[in-house]
């Protein structure tokens, strides 16, 4: 009984050290995601509204946060290892009920611009057929 003791002390430093540099570890690379999708998001919105591109800076964006939320979430999850407390768990939820939300939007969004993309290219295929019967009959 005493190794079995020793052993689940062991695992409790264990836990106790490695955690903590797990949790921050996480939460700086979610933070860094957030940045850099801050950064690219606007240099691509910067783009598109003064040079006109064609580029989806809300999906840059969009996807970054959903992503950052993912290693903020995991970090939630190995904090809430170590402090099991009410706040935690309610912390812990909230942010997974944010990525949640974040995927769903995403998701619903990508749906969209899909649809809308696809309608521009039926639209332009219907233009390209006018113009085409338009050539053919002042042919004939």
């Amino acid at each position: 009984m005493n190794a079995l003791h020793l052993v689940e002390e062991g695992l409790e430093v264990l836990l106790e050290t490695v955690v903590p540099l797990v949790v921050s570890l996480a939460e700086i690379v979610g933070l860094a995601i957030i940045l850099f999708s801050l950064f690219l998001a606007s240099y691509h919105y910067i783009r598109v509204t003064f040079f006109h591109d064609d580029y989806d800076f809300h999906h840059e964006m969009t996807s970054g946060l959903t992503t950052a939320l993912e290693f903020l979430l995991a970090a939630e999850v190995s904090r809430t290892i170590i402090l099991p407390t009410f706040s935690s768990v309610m912390l812990l939820a909230g942010t997974f009920g944010l990525r949640a939300l974040m995927s769903l939007l995403l998701h619903a969004e990508m749906r969209t611009a899909r649809a809308e993309k696809a309608e521009a290219r039926r639209e332009a295929k219907r233009a390209e057929m006018r113009t085409a019967r338009a050539e053919k009959a002042e042919e004939d």
